[in-house]
């Protein structure tokens, strides 16, 4: 069984210093590369949520159905009471709008849910490396005295 044993910033050297330093850089790039993968996430739900609103007004309206990014057909909603949504890992279900609404709720907030935690974790790494680039400051201070 590993243990880890905390050091004092104030034992490690100005190298070992860096290299901490230059660790909690990458780990904040990593979360703050996620946190923006989320945030993308989080924009796609809402969307969805207004298209599905939107859809509800649709019955009997002429759209423009894409078959591409480029080409598009005519098209008529026939039925908007069920729509057809991804519920993850490529598996689609056939649903009632409210359900789907209540589908993107929960999605939403559990999308929400984790940017907080990653917020959070983001602004405790922050701190780290702000006490970190702290102590190597004063170091190098003391090491041209």
């Amino acid at each position: 069984m590993s243990t880890t044993k905390e050091i004092p910033m104030e034992k490690l050297t100005i190298e070992q210093l860096s290299y901490v330093g230059k660790q909690i850089e990458q780990e904040i790039n990593s979360y703050s590369s996620y946190y923006t993968s989320l945030r993308v996430v989080y924009n796609k739900f809402l969307d969805n949520k207004d298209y599905i609103k939107d859809l509800m007004t649709y019955q009997d309206k002429e759209i423009l159905v894409p078959m591409t990014s480029s080409l598009y057909i005519p098209g008529k909603c026939a039925d908007v009471k069920k729509i057809t949504i991804e519920v993850g890992g490529n598996f689609f279900v056939e649903t009632t709008l409210e359900k789907a609404l209540k589908f993107c709720d929960r999605k939403l907030e559990t999308v929400q849910k984790s940017m907080d935690k990653i917020d959070e974790i983001i602004k405790t790494k922050s701190d780290q490396l702000n006490a970190v680039n702290q102590n190597l400051i004063e170091k190098q201070q003391q090491q041209k005295k």
